[in-house]
């Protein structure tokens, strides 16, 4: 049997196709960054529960697992309650090191020409 032009190209090509599906599998798997819960209550000054809006901002790093997290921000509702709860990548064992999340907060009662910074850093949940 001879291989003719054709039917070598069309070989080729199933080759070039079982490659493109094996690399999109292996993508498809991929690990994404976990995150971990953040909670709790935000009191305004005179000791009520604030609400407002929470300002969260983070540098570019790699997490402990190796996976990239890229610099952002977020803004999460701080409820009439006081309560907040957030979603963030852990930043312990982090590279580099030493880096934090930075908290800004936009309190109902006006004090936002005097923002509070918070450094927060974020450990990975143990289940």
């Amino acid at each position: 049997m001879k291989f003719t032009r054709a039917k070598w190209f069309g070989a080729g090509a199933w080759i070039g196709l079982s490659w493109m599906a094996m690399v999109c599998a292996g993508l498809s798997g991929a690990q994404g960054v976990s995150t971990t819960t953040v909670e709790g209550t935000v009191y305004l000054a005179n000791g009520q529960p604030g609400s407002g809006t929470l300002e969260i901002n983070w540098p570019a790093f790699t997490t402990s697992n190796n996976l990239a997290v890229g610099a952002g921000s977020l803004y999460v509702t701080v409820g009439a309650d006081g309560q907040v709860s957030v979603n963030l990548a852990p930043n312990q064992g982090a590279t580099p090191a030493g880096l934090f999340y930075t908290a800004v907060y936009y309190m109902s009662d006006g004090t936002v020409a005097a923002r509070r910074r918070d450094r927060m850093g974020v450990r990975q949940r143990l289940r």
